[in-house]
């Protein structure tokens, strides 16, 4: 396993952060092990050692996610929140559910989330949208919020947390 598709996430809890691999392909996905678990790392050090022996990738630079702060808003949704924070984490629950074959209410081809996608897609940074500040309506923040609760859920039950053994590619 070697390349500079790998890059390296943190997952900003509360009271912890964990650490993963995304992998850039014709098909983005997570770091999983045998049984299609996302293999997560207590410390950057423990990422780096597995990274640094058996990844050799370039892309060292860490890439934080807030989680806590996704699943504070999730508690109170409101409309207005960080467009390309959201349509990041639900890229990542995308992937995360492509790498461990389960189902993401995200991915799910519906009007509703077709729309919020689109408009989270839109206002994102980095792209040229007809509405760079969209405004979402109550259904479109109740769906926005299953979406990411739904997607915290399937990352956190799916994830193998590695102390210090190895894990063999």
């Amino acid at each position: 396993m070697a390349g500079d598709n790998y890059y390296i996430i943190r997952l900003d809890f509360k009271f912890y952060q964990l650490y993963i691999i995304w992998i850039g392909d014709e098909v983005d996905g997570v770091l999983i092990n045998d049984d299609f678990k996302v293999i997560a790392f207590k410390t950057e050090a423990g990422l780096l050692k597995y990274w640094n022996e058996y990844i050799n990738g370039s892309n060292t630079e860490v890439t934080g996610y807030d989680v806590y702060k996704v699943q504070q808003w999730i508690i109170n949704p409101y409309p207005k929140f960080d467009c390309n924070e959201f349509l990041n984490f639900w890229n990542l629950f995308t992937d995360v559910a492509e790498s461990t074959k389960l189902q993401f209410t995200g991915d799910a081809k519906e009007d509703v989330s077709n729309a919020v996608y689109d408009k989270l897609f839109n206002a994102s940074d980095g792209f040229w949208a007809d509405e760079p500040s969209p405004i979402f309506n109550t259904a479109e923040v109740d769906m926005l919020a299953d979406v990411m609760q739904n997607g915290i859920d399937l990352l956190l039950n799916n994830v193998s947390v590695i102390q210090d053994e190895i894990i063999l590619p």
